[in-house]
């Protein structure tokens, strides 16, 4: 017999999309794992795997210790400075 999910998949979905579009639609937000966890109001693991997951799909890029920042990808508009 499966098990139930005990995770609130939409919930968790929405806080994803918050984070992404915030990110996306602003190229100087800066991140950290303590920002995360005031903004979205979470614990810091579940901060870590947000910042992890968005580096590791290229979202975000680490520009010094534990400070994140938008990334680039192909067909991204170059920063102008």
């Amino acid at each position: 017999m499966p098990a139930e999910e005990r995770r609130n998949i939409i919930a968790r979905a929405a806080v994803v999309q918050r984070v992404i579009n915030g990110v996306v639609q602003n190229p100087s937000v800066t991140l950290t794992s303590q920002t995360l966890q005031q903004w979205l109001n979470i614990p810091p693991d579940a901060a870590e795997r947000i910042l992890e997951r968005l580096a590791s799909s290229g979202l975000v890029r680490e520009v010094q210790k534990g400070v994140w920042t938008r990334g680039t990808w192909p067909g991204a508009q170059r920063d102008w400075y």
